[in-house]
């Protein structure tokens, strides 16, 4: 997944084609690969509870994933990714209301710890920049992807309600497929009679096509996890991504300070490592 941030900040930041969609393309490309799997192990039988949980699960996805994209297009990659982290202490709640799901304090004492990370990579920006802290996060990209890592910490445990009363591979399929495809509809209405709806596919459809096969392994392995662990660990383990995002913003898109962001990425991986293994 964290690849899968790269090539969308790649075709994104290059403010020639629209997020909407370029998310539509990839959660529909994404479902569509999932579905040759699906067919072949067939739909399993639905329990009960699952329709609540993905209806109201897809309409939070739908808006966290057009705040996401749109941070990316409006910021760099290692500043957005890391934002995830803030999703895992919000789970401990949500997972507590909805799941009644009670981590250990191991766990809770890893959770905030990558809340000491995120202010660590907050406030290296802002120095990094010769800017205020508050004037950082008041920046729309950054305030979009807080506003989608809320609406995530919202969704994750109502994600694992649906997997436990379906399967992993049916919930990404449907799920990546229902959000694609609004997402899509959505963004057109909007913005066909510009006639900018459809700009940038014909420069950006390479890696277009490469998104969805990335984006799919990744969904299908996070729903996954969903089975074996607590909600809140699990949304932990999953934000592993954004240290590769960092890293390989560094490498393949030139971006700046990335000493200070992986820094502050080890920290949150520290408290992954507590929430992990003492929570």
């Amino acid at each position: 997944m964290g690849v899968n941030d790269i090539l969308i900040r790649k075709v994104l930041r290059r403010d020639a084609m629209d997020q909407q969609l370029l998310l539509g393309l990839d959660f529909i490309g994404s479902a569509l690969v999932l579905s040759v799997p699906l067919f072949i192990f067939g739909i399993p039988e639905l329990k009960p509870g699952f329709w609540s949980a993905f209806l109201i699960a897809v309409v939070l996805n739908v808006f966290a994933q057009w705040a996401w994209y749109t941070a990316f297009k409006k910021e760099e990659a290692s500043l957005v990714a890391p934002l995830r982290l803030l999703t895992p202490p919000l789970v401990l709640l949500t997972g507590y209301f909805i799941l009644s799901e009670q981590p250990s304090l191991g766990g809770i004492l890893g959770i905030f710890i990558t809340i000491g990370g995120l202010w660590f990579l907050l406030d290296s920006e802002a120095k990094f920049k010769d800017m205020q802290l508050l004037s950082v996060l008041k920046r729309p990209g950054v305030l979009l992807g807080l506003w989608g890592a809320i609406s995530f910490a919202i969704s994750f445990p109502l994600d694992k309600k649906a997997v436990v009363a379906s399967s992993p591979l049916f919930l990404a399929t449907l799920a990546l497929f229902t959000v694609g495809i609004v997402n899509f509809i959505i963004g057109y209405s909007m913005h066909h009679r510009d006639g900018h709806f459809f700009a940038g596919l014909k420069d950006g459809w390479r890696t277009i096509i490469l998104i969805p096969f990335v984006h799919a392994a990744g969904s299908f392995l996070t729903f996954a996890s969903l089975n074996y662990a607590l909600a809140a660990y699990a949304a932990s383990v999953k934000r592993l991504w954004s240290l590769w995002t960092v890293l390989l913003s560094g490498k393949l898109l030139e971006e700046k300070n990335i000493f200070k962001k992986v820094m502050s990425i080890v920290i949150m991986l520290g408290g992954i490592f507590i929430t992990v293994f003492l929570g």
